[in-house]
């Protein structure tokens, strides 16, 4: 068994964060100002002048993310001008069914009054996330989201997870080609990320989602080893995968990744389009 967070939608989170999105690129000071140290605020350069595929893409991330199942509420923080708005992405969480709030920056009178707009919005999202406590769940709840088909152990985690009737959501399998690795796989449904780092490749984390990062570099893992939960190198596809699917039901239980005990809230999303 494990435990989780119980949403109205019956999806189970490993997490119960309070999520500050902007919705655009001129919004995320603001949002990081409200969010403080007590919320997870994403940071990122999209929302203003997109186009085409782009603006699609940015609003159906964005709102996925406000209903993702380790959300316990979601904060919309905007400008007023933006392509992709603040207000319509809170509408689409709202009908999913999210517990989410709206603050928009030019209508409550500038950046000092949309702060303090959205710090008491934030306390009311706050106070109904306080009231989710974690209750059991079952194996096969569990999503994992592996962000590497390359990666060695991915035949063997598969096996085990299948095994236990959960699931892998897989790059270009269960994303569309050219999918913002992290943040689609989140959108598809994994509540746990499995981050392969390859020979010289650092570990990052994710803002809603533990990142549970494999080095694939013993040399790297040595030298930092507060960076990775695990090292890949140097051992067997099947005792590394064993090594994940143990981690990933630990997370469940409220055990810490090493990104999130460093505050690595990394939210890279791909453009298809040039910036205007």
């Amino acid at each position: 068994m494990i435990t989780g967070y119980r949403r109205a939608s019956g999806a189970l989170g490993a997490r119960n964060h309070l999520l500050v999105l902007p919705s655009v690129i001129c919004s995320t000071v603001v949002a990081r100002t409200i969010a403080g140290v007590d919320a997870v605020a994403i940071s990122h350069q999209h929302g203003c002048a997109e186009v085409g595929d782009d603006v699609v893409h940015t609003d159906d991330v964005f709102s996925a993310l406000g209903v993702h199942a380790n959300v316990g509420g979601a904060l919309v923080v905007g400008l007023g001008c933006e392509t992709v708005q603040g207000g319509q992405i809170a509408e689409r969480i709202e009908r999913q069914g999210g517990h989410v709030a709206f603050v928009g920056i030019q209508t409550t009178g500038g950046t000092s009054a949309a702060v303090l707009r959205g710090r008491e919005l934030l306390a009311i999202l706050r106070s109904e996330a306080e009231r989710t406590t974690r209750s059991q769940g079952a194996l096969d709840e569990v999503v994992l989201g592996l962000d590497s088909r390359s990666a060695p152990f991915a035949g063997s985690l598969n096996a085990i997870v299948q095994r236990e009737g959960a699931r892998v959501v897989l790059p270009e399998v269960d994303m569309p080609p050219g999918a913002s690795c992290h943040p689609d796989l989140a959108r598809a449904g994994a509540q746990v990320i499995v981050s392969w780092c390859g020979p010289g490749e650092a570990a990052v984390g994710f803002a809603i989602c533990p990142v549970v990062a494999v080095a694939g570099d013993a040399a790297l893992y040595e030298a930092m080893p507060d960076e990775f939960d695990l090292v890949g190198a140097g051992r067997t596809d099947d005792d590394v995968a064993q090594s994940v699917w143990a981690t990933a039901i630990e997370v469940f239980k409220g055990r810490e990744v090493a990104a999130e005990r460093r505050g690595a809230s990394d939210f890279l999303l791909r453009r298809v389009a040039r910036s205007m």
